[in-house]
């Protein structure tokens, strides 16, 4: 599917949104679970150590595989907590299990922030993002809040993998100096590299 550009982003946002909602839980669980896989097969996912994820909620791509691939492959995880929902912060906080991320934030699971598993940005290897459509070109359109836009502005983009289903992936979407690309998109049918 092809959005032409001059549909605004929150029209963008609304049809996919749309989109997603409407497809079979069963068979984007399956799709999610072959994206686990391809993640999994990534050499920076091999070489990472410490990586970031977010925890998926309703029809997004589900990360709980992927939380559980990097607990056996001993690494270090980390997921998105907001901290401010007014300014749009966020902060990675350390997980040891899925059971610790047990409090709702604006319908987010979250963990509650312990200062003590605090994750610095520096440290981490690997960022896995969500986003509601993607442009070929490493552009996402999200919930429109700018959480990860903000987050990640000091993070080289390619240690960004953007999480997606193929129907999420078109050739562009409309991006400001302010939206922050992904390096690479991960979608059920494929691995799109991206080059910023």
């Amino acid at each position: 599917m092809n959005v032409c550009l001059n549909l605004s982003k929150k029209q963008i946002r609304a049809e996919f949104l749309s989109l997603r909602n409407a497809q079979d839980l069963k068979k984007l669980q399956s799709y999610s679970m072959e994206i686990a896989y391809r993640v999994r097969e990534l050499s920076i996912y091999k070489r990472a150590k410490a990586i970031m994820l977010y925890l998926s909620c309703g029809s997004e791509v589900s990360t709980d595989f992927l939380v559980n691939f990097a607990f056996y492959d001993k690494k270090e995880v980390s997921v998105a907590s907001i901290t401010d929902i007014k300014s749009s912060k966020m902060q990675a906080v350390r997980i040891f299990s899925l059971s610790d991320a047990n409090q709702l934030v604006c319908g987010v699971r979250q963990p509650k922030a312990n200062k003590n598993d605090l994750v610095s940005k520096e440290s981490i290897d690997l960022v896995l993002v969500p986003g509601i459509v993607f442009s070929e070109c490493g552009y996402r359109v999200g919930y429109g809040k700018g959480f990860y836009d903000r987050w990640l502005q000091d993070i080289d983009c390619a240690k960004i993998i953007g999480l997606a289903y193929d129907f999420q992936v078109i050739k562009e979407v409309p991006n400001s100096k302010y939206d922050w690309p992904v390096g690479c998109i991960v979608t059920e049918k494929r691995i799109i590299k991206v080059k910023n």
